[in-house]
């Protein structure tokens, strides 16, 4: 191993480890409801030994995900006791291994030049650093596009073995986001005609590679063989239901078209102001570099596959006629890296605009240090409210301590109605720290936690007007976090 390999690589992981180690830094990351459901699940698999298998629901209920994310969450959950930093730990480690990932397979498809530019991209990536700053399970998509992408050039490259680990990892991502794997999906199969083509697959390889896509799948199918087809008939549902919001084709387009476009500003930074300029290099460079006749078919039909990708899911997605997410093509962040970095490198080594090149690369960097010192300047030291875990914690302090050792019950209000990340909290945080968990009863002490809506403050007070109304007022307490804590008496009937 080389001196300059081992300085690129330490290089790429320092720029990508300063803007993704915010939260490991200061202990205080966002917990809100998503993640206190998760982390419940993940309670059941660990603590109550409850095994299972569907994940996440989707499609507003009609449906499930693998349950992957769960059992990914369930390793740091085991070694910490259920502390929920270490997921945010696990967040931190797939952030740097996309980019490691990235350099160590970019090698291996093209060479260290190209490679280490297409991780540079990645590192220094808005929409990827933000992927490693929250617990969120469309997350690993990124980790899993690297591979993908790998084994795709593999198989091109008349590497038919590499056929069934695609299909695998495109299994895998349904555990994370069915929409980015279903989209995917149709992507691969718009474009296995070329390999048939071609002949760069065999039958005995496809049939392998259904199977492997199959195993990815065997907990949904148990499921659905346990329950009378309850996933299948939710994602039929999804698309032919009449209960299905329809909006107008203008709307569908100008919906898609906004997410698609903040996906790709998202990816560079400073993209808001560079974007014409990265446009052009970006078809200009892949006009040239198809073009060129010492670039063999398979590298011109990956980069081909790889500018094409956004359209072919642009319009997959004009075919679902209600909203859409950002988070359903997170791939294409990483798409856009590679794509970017085989194409400004090849540019590089034919000496074709190596001053706007080096330009440009000098700006995103310049523009990755600026951001990167606003982030440790404005979110280093937030406290974030009743958002973060430190304001969470700090308003069960006060409730533990203000009931000084005797016993008391609690009831919490939160605007997504659901108290999801509290539960979780008073089990890990309150019961572990003072001995005791309070029930959700309206006797004896109560303390009302209350977490104003940010839109609508005052809504709290239908809540006290109408779920709680009984009880004499002790006293009420805002907090520095922005919670609101009442203590009630309550006297037996």
């Amino acid at each position: 191993m080389s001196k300059k390999f081992v300085f690129l690589l330490v290089l790429l992981l320092v720029l990508a480890a300063i803007p993704r180690a915010i939260e490991l830094l200061n202990h205080n990351y966002l917990f809100g409801y998503d993640q206190g459901e998760h982390l419940l699940q993940v309670k059941k698999i660990v603590v109550d030994h409850q095994l299972t298998l569907i994940g996440t629901e989707v499609g507003g209920g009609g449906f499930f995900q693998g349950p992957g994310w769960y059992y990914l969450l369930a390793v740091p959950f085991f070694f910490s006791g259920g502390d929920p930093y270490s997921e945010m730990i696990l967040m931190f480690l797939i952030g740097i291994a996309v980019v490691l990932a990235a350099f160590l397979l970019g090698r291996k498809m093209f060479d260290n030049k190209t490679a280490f530019v297409i991780s540079l991209l990645i590192a220094i990536s808005p929409a990827v650093i933000i992927q490693s700053r929250f617990i969120w399970p469309p997350f690993p998509i990124s980790l899993l596009s690297v591979f993908f992408l790998f084994f795709i050039y593999q198989v091109l490259q008349k590497k038919e073995k590499y056929l069934p680990f695609l299909t695998f990892t495109l299994g895998l991502m349904t555990h994370f986001e069915t929409a980015t794997a279903a989209t995917l999906f149709i992507n691969l199969l718009l474009f296995f005609p070329v390999l048939i083509i071609k002949k760069l697959v065999s039958l005995r390889s496809l049939i392998i590679s259904f199977g492997a896509l199959v195993i990815t799948q065997l907990p949904l199918i148990f499921f659905d063989l346990r329950h009378n087809f309850f996933n299948s008939k939710g994602i039929l549902d999804l698309f032919f239901s009449a209960k299905n919001v329809k909006l107008p084709i203008t709307e569908v387009f100008a919906s898609r078209w906004g997410v698609f476009k903040d996906n790709f500003l998202g990816t560079f930074p400073l993209a808001d102001l560079l974007w014409p300029l990265l446009l052009l290099l970006l078809i200009g460079g892949v006009f040239i570099y198809v073009r060129d006749k010492n670039i063999t078919f398979s590298e011109k039909l990956f980069v081909l596959y790889l500018a094409i990708s956004p359209i072919l899911l642009l319009l997959i997605f004009m075919k679902y006629g209600s909203l859409m997410w950002s988070w359903w093509i997170l791939e294409l962040n990483i798409y856009y890296c590679f794509l970017f970095g085989i194409v400004f490198t090849y540019l590089w080594k034919k000496n074709i605009l190596r001053l706007i090149f080096i330009g440009v690369i000098v700006t995103l960097i310049g523009s990755y240090m600026f951001e990167t010192f606003n982030f440790y300047k404005n979110d280093f030291n937030d406290f974030g409210g009743t958002h973060k875990m430190k304001g969470k914690m700090q308003a069960l302090d006060y409730i533990y301590k203000d009931a000084a050792g005797k016993q008391f019950n609690i009831m919490i209000f939160t605007p997504p109605i659901y108290t999801y990340p509290y539960d979780y909290m008073l089990w890990w945080y309150g019961e572990k720290k003072y001995g005791y968990k309070p029930e959700n009863k309206k006797e004896g002490t109560l303390y009302l936690l209350i977490e104003p809506d940010p839109h609508k403050p005052w809504t709290y007070k239908g809540w006290l007007e109408t779920v709680i109304k009984t009880g004499d007022i002790i006293y009420t307490k805002e907090l520095p976090s922005g919670f609101i804590v009442q203590k009630r008496y309550l006297t037996k009937k």
